[in-house]
């Protein structure tokens, strides 16, 4: 499809009005009505929720906070009226009075002492049931779970918004402000409190200084002092929903081989943006990414980096390849990411009816790289020379 004139850039400067949003109650409400009609296809009589995804998805952003191990993370139990937390004595209270006050979720609560298996086969104990995870008895129902949660609410979309801007900032502020000769971890440490500061999760920060990232393209941070250039990478988790996004700083001017692998990322990504419309097809997609690899003089490149994937309530909910040919659909989240050399452009956007739009913006002062593409033009962040 191709794409209008300044699509991506309003004439004005402006973002433009977000669309209505729902309140948290209400968008439970929405799913526990997608659910009831799930259970009616189905000729189940309730549905429970294991997985953390699942149970963030219908919570509308339940995390899980302070508990290390997988069987006493919390779950949900669903019939067509009623809905039920599924926890533990010693985290019930928290998660109602911290997570999910007012959605109209009873409790279901076991003592930590006696462990949740035998709790969630007395739930559904003479009940035909479905579950996100094989059980003896229920109803398999992961792949229809995956298709509701990937379309995001409203709601969602307005809280993806509000994470996008809180990951760039952390990122942009942090490249600002480091120190030459400051390690990757002193940077990545930076980066972290600046999202646990507004209460989001780091989930996985990478720092390259110098280059290091043209042998390890996901490398996450080391001791190593930064001398001349740096990228930084960071995902963030808040109410469930993940985002990721990459900006980079040199001292001085940038060395030419950088500034031309990142050139090319910022162009490879710019392509894969552009086509981010309903119905794209992810391997044509990816194709036209790697003629723009070999037009810019980096043909292999592509094949020592994922090119992104679809996220959402998961961090990967869907991995983008070559052979990817499940069609992109309204709502659906996206992290898009070129590596080249020591290079790499990455940021987070949302599928809507007016194309793609970006969740991790640039900062109004982070320099920009206008890219022409498709009849359209595209800003991509570019580097922040210090």
């Amino acid at each position: 499809m191709s794409v209008p004139a300044e699509m991506f850039v309003p004439p004005s400067g402006e973002p433009s009005p977000p669309a209505p949003v729902l309140d948290r109650r209400a968008d439970v409400d929405a799913k526990h009505a997608q659910v009831r009609a799930l259970l009616k296809d189905l000729e189940c009589d309730g549905l429970l929720l294991l997985e953390p995804e699942n149970v963030a998805w219908m919570t509308s952003g339940l995390s899980p906070r302070g508990i290390l191990s997988p069987l006493d993370l919390p779950a949900i139990y669903l019939n067509a009226e009623q809905r039920w937390l599924i926890a533990r004595n010693v985290d019930s209270q928290r998660i109602f009075d911290e997570e999910i006050d007012g959605l109209g979720f009873q409790l279901k609560e076991w003592g930590w002492h006696w462990g949740r298996q035998q709790h969630l086969i007395d739930t559904i104990q003479g009940r035909k049931a479905a579950c996100d995870r094989p059980l003896p008895d229920c109803t398999m129902v992961a792949s229809q779970l995956r298709a509701l949660r990937l379309a995001l609410s409203a709601y969602e979309a307005a809280g993806y918004r509000e994470l996008g801007k809180i990951i760039s900032h952390a990122l942009e502020a942090t490249c600002r402000t480091l120190a030459q000769s400051q390690s990757e971890h002193e940077v990545a440490g930076q980066v972290a409190h600046r999202l646990l500061h507004r209460g989001v999760d780091p989930i996985a920060i990478e720092v390259a200084a110098d280059g290091r990232s043209r042998r390890y393209r996901q490398g996450g941070a080391t001791a190593a002092p930064i001398q001349n250039h740096c990228v930084l990478v960071a995902t963030g988790r808040h109410a469930g929903l993940y985002a990721t996004a990459s900006r980079a700083v040199t001292f001085g001017p940038p060395e030419a081989a950088f500034q031309k692998e990142n050139d090319a990322a910022a162009k490879i990504t710019a392509t894969y943006i552009a086509s981010t419309w309903s119905d794209g097809v992810p391997k044509d997609i990816l194709s036209a990414g790697r003629r723009i690899y070999q037009i810019s003089g980096f043909e292999h490149e592509w094949r020592l980096c994922p090119p992104g994937h679809i996220t959402g309530r998961a961090p990967v909910e869907l991995p983008l390849t070559p052979q990817s040919t499940e069609l992109f659909r309204l709502g659906w989240a996206i992290q898009w990411r070129a590596s080249v050399g020591a290079a790499t452009s990455c940021d987070t956007y949302l599928i809507t009816a007016e194309g793609p739009k970006a969740v991790t913006s640039m900062g109004s002062n982070w320099p920009q790289k206008r890219i022409k593409i498709q009849g359209g033009s595209l800003v991509r962040p570019d580097l922040l020379q210090r």
